[in-house]
């Protein structure tokens, strides 16, 4: 079983149908606000980081179809509501922040919800229970897909986001996505000398490739998912308990500078310098990025370089390629 890292997640369930036998969601006719609560209230709330729950509210506000004006009286609702919920403890948190929703724009599925004031976190727990309540409320209209939420300087991620896993663009611009309860969740390889619980690749120098799940579903758009698992692999949060190599990479100091995908061909530019470490190192170095990018079934062929240097140049000591094609070597999916 593959290591978890317990992530706050968004738990989104389907509005109980009306007892009639209908198997499709009700939907609904008036604005929720989603609040935070430490107890499960009359069954009603969602799991929600920490131990925590969301708690919905309806605010009596009739929808009117609109999505873009229904978003915004549903945020001013929840930054600042005229009730409180008999189970809430933490509404608080959020209307401390003095907030404000400046602008909102919604573009085929995407939105954008600037708030005034500034976005700062009460502590791990409570961004995480703020962080749900805002997403809550945003995504209960069917029509937002995905949505970036800012005070202008801060993104929401920023705020939630402790893993340093992420490059500062990609938290400054972060979009979150609609949860998906089927979705898989994005991993990444460590090496290993023991194939801890049978769960290992065996890979070169008698060493185990073993799979991390970062707690991250996938997003189902390729080049986030496939930066956000190289990302994580370069700069983990976490240990593996079997893990005695990961330090070998991340001693690189390696970061994804561009990512381009095109009819299952990747070519992946790292910053920093691939540099080797020794034969094994190397091995398990190599089997470790490509393990990470080929879990996405759209890749067939990947090239590793940091600019000047493939990786095929690193660990081929065969002498039987030419430098030009080491230089542009693709790996093919089953070059594992």
């Amino acid at each position: 079983m593959a290591l978890c890292i317990s992530l706050a997640v968004i738990a989104q369930e389907a509005t109980p149908s009306a007892e009639n036998g209908d198997s499709q969601p009700a939907v609904e006719t008036t604005i929720q606000a989603w609040l935070g609560s430490y107890d499960n209230y009359n069954d009603e709330s969602l799991p929600y980081g920490c131990g925590n729950f969301l708690l919905p509210v309806d605010t009596g506000i009739p929808r009117s179809g609109d999505t873009q004006d229904d978003l915004r009286l549903a945020l001013e609702a929840l930054l600042d509501p005229d009730f409180k919920h008999p189970e809430v403890e933490t509404e608080a948190w959020l209307r401390e922040m003095s907030l404000s929703v400046d602008t909102i724009t919604i573009d085929d599925g995407d939105a954008v919800v600037m708030f005034g004031g500034t976005l700062i976190g009460p502590g791990h727990c409570g961004d995480a229970l703020i962080e749900g309540q805002i997403l809550q409320t945003i995504f209960q209209f069917e029509a937002i897909e995905r949505v970036m939420v800012s005070d202008g300087e801060t993104n929401l991620w920023e705020m939630i986001d402790l893993t340093d896993w992420y490059s500062d663009s990609f938290r400054d611009n972060y979009f979150y996505e609609r949860p998906r309860a089927e979705a898989e969740a994005i991993k990444f390889w460590v090496g290993s000398f023991e194939d801890y619980e049978t769960e290992g690749i065996a890979y070169g120098c008698g060493s185990y490739l073993l799979p991390v799940e970062t707690g991250i579903s996938r997003s189902g758009n390729p080049q986030t998912d496939l930066r956000l698992a190289l990302e994580a692999l370069f700069n983990p949060a976490l240990k593996h308990p079997e893990a005695e190599t990961e330090d070998w990479l991340k001693g690189l100091e390696l970061s994804v500078e561009a990512i381009t995908l095109a009819q299952g061909e990747a070519d992946i530019k790292l910053g920093g310098k691939l540099i080797g470490i020794g034969s094994c190192g190397d091995a398990i170095m190599e089997g470790r990025i490509l393990e990470t990018v080929f879990q996405f079934d759209y890749i067939e062929r990947v090239r590793v370089s940091d600019g000047e240097t493939n990786l095929r140049e690193i660990v081929d000591q065969s002498d039987t390629l030419s430098d030009e094609e080491r230089r542009n070597y693709l790996y093919e999916r089953t070059q594992r």
